[in-house]
């Protein structure tokens, strides 16, 4: 029996029938490696932003740097749709591998001959996530194409667990290579990572993936979004709850720094839980293949603000693990699903504009909240911040809850005519 046969009889049967496909179980190790790099990232784009960076100028580099990591995506999603719109799901994958691969082998090898500085790295960051949201949707939009519409959440998740679970291996696994080597060369090991996603996306042959569409422009996903009121209700509530998430990131380390000692271990295993938590409840989506999305993409967004508020009023590190491990779990599935759902409302001939559009909108969000994340620390502290996001959070879930019964109540509704046959007739 081959190791592909043995791993498959292990896993649940949902991923088994996504593995039995030869172009998805073909991609999967270039996406688990390239994953890996991009959590590696999560840690060296900062650090070597800090090694390049004047002391008095240090915040602003480290900041300018984390915002041109991802937030250019939006613009590219935004402008390029006129040339990218109408291409496959693998065509997307790997030039924005390519790129991405191709911009992160210079900025090492500018580091290490001395040519580097922070405005040319800052610019280079930007580069290279231009294409990014094209990236994401060729990803998903591969897993619809290659997929049986039943098996899509199954897919969507087993991919989603492989990003999940680089965020625990990667940074650890960055730390080690930087003491070692220094920063930049975990940017050389991400870069090592997209080619060689480009060298596996190559190998794929299947004609669903490789078939080209008319450009979709910009204003058909928006009237597209306009004539289907749950698809723009969906990215509404995924925007403001990836929103609320943002301030999330700043207010854990201040609760961390003001009442439990500054230890950074502490804040370690906080976020190692959620990450535990995350690839667990990301596995297990997988497996439940008749679940009702609306439904669930709600109690996610409940389940989080619940989750995370016991950390709130405690403050200690029993709490954190518990919440933010609760949370994780919780939190996680929201991607595979709301993705799912949006690929089983939208037309099959604009998923990839869709997706990249939902992509652009979504990017924008996590940051944006950890923006507004400083007035409120400064108007409410670290741990009301993270009580009122909580609380927010929740109520969010319970307005889309009524929304939605009321969308569906005005469709079910009968309607009522008055007779247009004439006295007479009858």
């Amino acid at each position: 029996m081959t190791p592909a046969r043995r791993i498959q009889r292990v896993l649940p049967e949902g991923y088994t029938r996504c593995l039995a496909n030869p172009d998805f179980r073909r991609l999967q190790p270039g996406f688990l490696v390239s994953f890996l790099g991009d959590g590696m990232s999560f840690i060296g784009v900062a650090w070597l932003a800090v090694e390049l960076a004047a002391p008095t100028h240090r915040s602003l580099v480290v900041g300018l740097a984390v915002a041109a990591y991802s937030l250019p995506a939006a613009l590219g999603s935004l402008t390029l749709g006129r040339w990218l719109s109408g291409r496959n799901a693998r065509s997307l994958i790997l030039v924005n591998a390519l790129l991405r691969g191709a911009l992160f082998a210079l900025i090492p090898a500018l580091y290490w001959t001395g040519l580097l500085t922070a405005a040319t790295y800052i610019a280079l960051l930007a580069l290279s996530s231009i294409l990014h949201a094209w990236g994401i949707a060729g990803r998903q939009t591969f897993v619809a194409e290659t997929l049986p519409a039943e098996d899509r959440l199954a897919g969507h998740a087993l991919v989603g667990s492989q990003e999940q679970l680089s965020f625990i291996t990667g940074p650890p696994l960055a730390g080690l290579v930087s003491a070692a080597l220094g920063p930049a060369a975990v940017l050389a090991a991400d870069a090592l990572s997209y080619a060689y996603l480009a060298l596996v996306t190559a190998r794929v042959r299947g004609e669903g993936t490789l078939e080209r569409r008319p450009p979709v422009p910009l204003r058909r996903s928006g009237q597209t979004l306009a004539r289907h009121p749950e698809l723009l209700g969906l990215l509404g509530l995924s925007f403001v709850f990836y929103l609320l998430y943002g301030p999330i990131e700043v207010a854990v380390p201040l609760v961390v720094a003001e009442r439990m000692g500054s230890d950074p271990t502490v804040l370690g295993w906080i976020w190692s839980a959620f990450g535990v938590g995350a690839v667990i409840g990301t596995w297990i989506t997988g497996t439940l293949r008749r679940l009702p999305l609306w439904p669930t993409v709600l109690a996610i967004v409940a389940g989080w603000g619940l989750a995370i508020l016991p950390f709130a009023h405690f403050g200690t590190l029993a709490a954190g693990i518990a919440g933010f491990g609760l949370g994780g779990l919780i939190y996680a599935p929201y991607g595979p699903v709301s993705i799912t759902l949006l690929q089983q409302k939208a037309p099959l001939e604009e998923l990839v504009s869709l997706s990249a559009f939902r992509s652009a909108i979504l990017v924008i969000a996590t940051p944006l909240g950890a923006v507004l994340a400083g007035p409120l620390i400064g108007a409410f502290g670290a741990t009301g911040t993270i009580r009122l996001s909580g609380q927010t959070t929740i109520a969010l879930a319970a307005l889309g809850a009524v929304l939605i019964l009321l969308l569906r109540r005005r469709r079910h509704r009968p309607q009522r005519h008055e007779p247009l046959v004439s006295t007479e007739q009858r």
